[in-house]
């Protein structure tokens, strides 16, 4: 049986698109599965897969960034897996002393790293540059010698596709786990909760919501992912925090019970080089898993996304940073609970027909059993 591993740095151990997605699908299509971090939690089973963990751990990220190779090579080779999918770019060092073991290298680019660099704060604005075009040309070279690339932003695939033809589009779209289908009698009797979940950004826009929620009665701010304590902080002296319910990081099995006392799902990213700017990526799950919660959407107005609201009138877009149309959209909603409950079916309908996973899980069995075959 083919052996995968696919290593994670600066991830959850059961990160939505690593574990829940492309884990569980490998394991499930008759692969031999396991994950690497360096989280600093213990070793342990999970669904059938073991997840090993780094001997040394960094809690700096900084300190991870530049000691990764150290930090994963002992570990990665005694796992001693046919195929190793690495899943950020601190690891790509890592990859020339697997290949030289005769084990095949894939590589999912989760960011446009160039890109990316250019809009780190805490990098000096005069170095950007240089360092964004030194990071492209290094990964350009690196790449191409790889197996396969994947990457779930059509901005980065265009530019893998001239380096690394081998390379593929991999969506988060979500695993259809919900076959309840709730009643619009159900739903209007809900709160008036509109939620957030996944890492809480810097640039998803909260203080705008919360700017947009000032002037609206009687509705609750429910967010349930990570949010580090500067951006908590932050958000504490805004006159509308009160209306936050801050849940933390939930289970992925209780999703569905936060989504089902919820009546609108918010999404609202500033327009990032790395996401395409405007063009926007089919990267961000937590999109579409409120799609499948049957939840109507507020979004950013993004090529991609607006293309998908239009098509399937499924929720509205809005202009990053512009609090009024946040509020517009959130009180056109919650004051028409029958027009929220039909674009929240319309686009469930979409998810089930079109953006689910199993249609990318295809794709990336074809992928691996490829390179099984050339092994």
């Amino acid at each position: 049986m083919t052996k995968i591993c696919h290593i994670i740095s600066g991830y959850h151990r059961t990160d939505a698109r690593v574990f829940q997605r492309q884990c569980k699908s490998l394991f499930i299509g008759g692969f031999d599965v396991s994950l690497l971090t360096n989280d600093g939690e213990p070793q342990e089973t999970i669904d059938g897969m073991v997840v090993y963990s780094c001997k040394k751990h960094f809690s700096n990220r900084l300190m991870t960034l530049f000691f990764a190779y150290q930090q994963f090579k002992c570990e990665a080779l005694e796992i001693n897996a046919d195929i190793y999918v690495l899943h950020s770019p601190e690891l790509i060092p890592l990859a020339f002393k697997l290949q030289k073991h005769g084990k095949k290298i894939v590589y999912d680019a989760h960011e446009d790293l160039p890109q990316h660099i250019l809009e780190k704060e805490w990098i000096p604005k005069f170095f950007k540059k240089p360092l964004s075009k030194v990071v492209e040309f290094y990964m350009n070279r690196k790449l191409s010698s790889f197996d396969y690339i994947i990457t779930p932003h059509h901005h980065v695939l265009e530019k893998l596709k001239k380096i690394n033809k081998n390379s593929d589009l991999i969506t988060n779209f979500p695993i259809i786990n919900n076959s309840e289908k709730h009643l619009f009698n159900e739903f209007s009797k809900r709160d008036n909760n509109i939620c957030y979940t996944g890492t809480v950004y810097r640039y998803s826009n909260q203080e705008c919501i919360l700017n947009a929620l000032t002037n609206i009665e009687k509705v609750n701010y429910q967010i349930a992912g990570f949010m580090d304590e500067f951006l908590h902080n932050k958000l504490s002296k805004h006159k509308s925090f009160n209306k936050i319910n801050y849940w933390g990081r939930i289970p992925w099995n209780e999703l569905n019970d936060f989504y089902n006392k919820s009546i609108i799902g918010v999404v609202i990213y500033d327009y990032k080089l790395n996401l395409g700017w405007k063009r926007g990526s089919y990267g961000t799950n937590k999109l579409f898993e409120y799609m499948e919660a049957g939840l109507p959407i507020i979004c950013t107005d993004y090529v991609l996304w607006k293309n998908i609201v239009d098509k399937y009138d499924c929720g509205i877009y809005v202009q990053p940073n512009n609090s009024i149309q946040v509020e517009n959209a959130i009180k056109k909603l919650l004051g028409n609970k029958s027009l929220a409950y039909k674009m929240g079916q319309n686009g469930r309908n979409a998810v089930l027909s079109e953006f689910n996973w199993s249609s990318q899980e295809k794709i990336l069995l074809k992928i691996f059993n490829q390179i099984k075959l050339n092994e």
